[in-house]
């Protein structure tokens, strides 16, 4: 009896370890599923891509363009999907995406080169500098792009502590110099001029469905939506009157930058009209690492005007002339 006992129980674990394993392999089977139908949308891959299914995750992912609605659309995407089925690689296929992709998602929209980074396109990274002379203090903001947090917060807090510290000898206003301000991450721009902003909304971003989102500042922290998402402890309100410079080079997050002045009180721009950039862009990873940028919204200022396009300077001026004639103007108020 002793031993049937131990049997029977032998038995039933044997029956259960079964039982798990098949429940294991079901879980694991459907995993794979899962992960073959959705990573793609999140870079994640069996097996490399055929360059047809390749062409078919990025237009997928240009369904989410600003400009990707209606018949125009329709015929761009169909027209990627018949010129892409046959291709013998990708590189061939790029073509074609980048075409379907002007449509989706405007001039601001770019599919990078094969293996190609954001951050190798945009070039060195410069940081911000910040020069005081006559009680003025001129403030260089340069494009900033990086994978490296350290990289962002370091920006940003050598641009806001640049502020702080300049704001004793500062007794006659600020220029902010956003010439040549390509763009990049607008977080730590807009972390580190924070001490010049203040707290609320700076701007924010309209989707083609009219969904709005607000960005705003409070303490050194950005805020999008509500939620702070980047942050320098170097926050103290510095004031004065303020110019700001820019040119046909100032785009994208450089334009979300220009666009945090507006309607500001004692604030002047002087320079060219920018880029017409002006507004947002996802960054989304196709197969091998390849970036390709898709416009989702357009930016707004503080007010919640919609942009999109070209920012026109308050006192046109040519760009290389634009820091004397802010000067000058930064003279008049201060006398």
């Amino acid at each position: 009896m002793q031993q049937a006992s131990r049997e029977g129980r032998s038995g039933g674990l044997s029956a259960l370890f079964k039982v798990v394993m098949a429940l294991l392999l079901v879980g694991f089977l459907a995993g794979l599923a899962l992960l073959w139908q959705y990573g793609p949308r999140f870079g994640l891959y069996l097996v490399p891509p055929t360059p047809a299914a390749y062409a078919d995750t990025a237009l997928s992912m240009m369904n989410n363009g600003y400009y990707a609605t209606g018949e125009k659309w329709r015929k761009a995407r169909a027209d990627a999907v018949a010129a892409t089925r046959e291709a013998p690689n990708y590189a061939a296929i790029f073509p074609a995406l980048r075409e379907a992709l002007a449509v989706a998602g405007g001039p601001h929209s770019k599919l990078l080169d094969e293996g190609q980074s954001l951050s190798e396109r945009m070039g060195p990274l410069q940081s911000p500098a910040l020069e005081t002379s006559g009680g003025m203090t001129m403030v260089k903001v340069p494009a900033v792009v990086a994978d490296e947090v350290e990289v962002l917060q370091n920006y940003a807090d050598t641009l806001a502590q640049g502020l702080v510290n300049a704001k004793a000898a500062t007794s006659c206003g600020w220029i902010i110099d956003l010439r040549n301000n390509t763009g990049g991450n607008m977080e730590p721009m807009l972390a580190g001029l924070s001490p010049l902003l203040g707290n609320g909304r700076v701007g924010g971003f309209v989707d083609n469905q009219g969904n709005a989102t607000e960005l705003s500042l409070q303490d050194g922290a950005v805020q999008l939506g509500g939620s702070s998402t980047f942050k320098t402890p170097h926050y103290q309100e510095v004031t004065g009157p303020i110019a700001v410079l820019q040119d046909g080079r100032t785009a994208s997050s450089g334009e979300v930058a220009l666009l945090a002045f507006y309607g500001r009180s004692n604030t002047r721009t002087f320079g060219a009209p920018s880029a017409g950039l002006s507004s947002a862009n996802q960054v989304r990873k196709l197969y091998g690492g390849t970036e390709m940028l898709v416009t989702v919204a357009l930016d707004t200022d503080a007010a919640g005007k919609v942009y999109g396009n070209v920012l026109e300077p308050q006192q046109p001026t040519d760009p290389q002339a634009a820091p004397e004639a802010a000067r000058a103007w930064l003279m008049e108020q201060c006398h």
